[in-house]
């Protein structure tokens, strides 16, 4: 991880349009194969909705240089949003309960450039988007089929509470869960 440096997105236009970008290219590679110009509009305008109405909203960069090397992205959830309204009833009440609680803080990205894979990257990301929170768990879901990013989190101390969640139209998803005390 040599050269490259994490810090807060600074509500700036130009950063906002490099992670954009970074976004975009991430997740039109398989399992994901999304459309990079729907994703790249799509992930702008998410960033800032999410930093004006979200709980505890975080973005994170990484840059070597002026080339973005990697993203994160984290709220605290919100009654009403994607975690409360869709995931919630599709879990046990125990499981939903023990980690979706009353508060919880979601991961929703984590992205890392091709030729900064692993380095260490993803890992400092996710340290740095995780530390000094007011939340004793924290919540994200993955694509079931990308196995390299459940290796990733199973390493990173991830649990997965429920598996082969669709929501809409979206492949099978699972959930994963950590406790931040």
């Amino acid at each position: 991880m040599t050269g490259v440096r994490i810090s807060t997105w600074d509500s700036s236009d130009e950063q906002l349009d490099r992670a954009a970008d970074l976004y975009a290219q991430t997740f039109a590679e398989a399992p994901y194969d999304e459309d990079a110009e729907a994703s790249r509009a799509s992930f702008t305008e998410r960033i800032r909705r999410y930093a004006a109405s979200k709980p505890h909203f975080r973005l994170l960069l990484a840059a070597e240089g002026a080339d973005a090397a990697g993203l994160a992205l984290g709220t605290g959830i919100a009654a009403g949003d994607w975690w409360r309204d869709r995931v919630a009833p599709l879990l046990d009440e125990d499981t939903r309960d023990r980690w979706l609680g009353v508060s919880c803080f979601s991961v929703m990205e984590l992205a890392v450039d091709r030729k900064h894979r692993r380095c260490g990257i993803a890992s400092a990301l996710m340290d740095a988007l995780l530390a000094d929170l007011p939340y004793s768990t924290a919540v994200l879901s993955r694509y079931a089929d990308a196995d390299s990013a459940g290796r990733f989190y199973a390493a990173q101390g991830w649990h997965e509470i429920a598996t082969g969640i669709r929501i809409g139209d979206s492949p099978a998803l699972c959930v994963l869960a950590r406790d931040l005390r």
